[in-house]
């Protein structure tokens, strides 16, 4: 790489522009929402409430009234309404970082967003045209991973990204561990997502036993950022919050595992109780994915491994030049 290519990298760093990174914020704030009204649609099992897409009983589907819906109606067609704003507000954000960014990787980042809000939207429909619970259960999964991908957006985005780094040697491995953190939490929402679709008793046995090592492992992480906060303090903001969620998550799969019981087998009403824990516990594993987001990508951008020099260049910003 040319000296020339290097400053003129270092200098489209270290701009930061807020147009793009509030864009990227609201997009965000936007979405989250979106995971918890998919959530209900799936505790109530009202997926199929609404039969046809993108038509709603053969109308248009911004068209339609929902004054005299059942319930089971308004949810799921709530959740198509919500989707189709967000698919919005994701549009307008691509379209900000298209035309007033200059940095060609953030152009990138902006397009594959828009790819995958399509993507979630094909796959919310195909899961209804083939009355698919399979499809149901990708489109949940994507869903959190989308999330995921917007807020690590606002970390790129974001003033701490774009200002010079402070790189700080990682002797305590957070790097590894954030990126590790990472794999398991989403592997979790997956085997969440197995066993709040298919009801399967050996989804739920993998998800108690997979709980607790998510837990052990991100909570030894939370600790020792705490340990070392004087040394790492962009990774404390992440830790905190992970930490609380983390412990909120755990009250809220309590709490979901006790309401479901006797797993029997018998279809029983859902309580507004018992859907508000449910649905939270699916919605804030969102949350908690998104925090370990934000840690692996602060860790990599602002640490350090053994075998790299401890200089200039910002090690996250200079892997994402190879996606331009």
């Amino acid at each position: 790489m040319s000296h020339s290519t290097d400053t003129e990298f270092a200098t489209e760093t270290t701009a930061y522009r807020p147009g793009p990174h509030w864009c990227a914020l609201l997009a965000t704030i936007f979405t989250w929402p979106l995971l918890f009204v998919g959530g209900l649609v799936t505790t109530y099992k009202v997926g199929m409430a609404v039969p046809d897409w993108p038509t709603t009983f053969g109308m248009n589907m911004f068209l339609y009234d929902m004054t005299k819906a059942s319930w089971a109606v308004f949810g799921e067609h709530t959740h198509r309404l919500y989707g189709a704003a967000v698919g919005v507000f994701t549009i307008l954000m691509m379209l900000d970082f298209f035309f007033f960014d200059r940095r060609k990787w953030i152009k990138v980042l902006g397009v594959v967003a828009l790819l995958a809000v399509i993507t979630q939207g094909l796959m919310g429909g195909l899961r209804v045209q083939w009355n698919s619970t399979l499809f149901a259960a990708f489109h949940g999964c994507f869903g959190q991973a989308f999330f995921a991908f917007m807020v690590g957006l606002c970390v790129l985005t974001g003033r701490g990204w774009s200002s010079k780094p402070r790189p700080v040697a990682d002797a305590r491995k957070f790097r590894g561990l954030a990126a590790s953190g990472l794999f398991l939490v989403y592997s979790q929402v997956i085997i969440g997502a197995w066993l709040r679709h298919f009801g399967d008793y050996r989804a739920l046995v993998i998800h108690s036993i997979l709980a607790f090592l998510v837990f052990g492992h991100l909570a030894s992480l939370v600790l020792r950022v705490a340990r070392r906060r004087t040394d790492v303090p962009e990774l404390v903001p992440a830790a905190r919050a992970l930490g609380i969620l983390l412990i909120l998550q755990i009250g809220l799969g309590v709490g979901a595992w006790w309401l479901l019981r006797p797993y029997d087998g018998i279809a029983r009403p859902v309580t507004l109780l018992a859907a508000l824990i449910r649905t939270g516990h699916q919605a804030n594993a969102g949350l908690v994915l998104a925090s370990v987001v934000v840690l692996t990508l602060r860790s990599f951008g602002q640490l350090v491994g053994p075998s790299e020099p401890v200089g200039n260049g910002r090690v996250g910003a200079r892997d994402l030049e190879a996606v331009a």
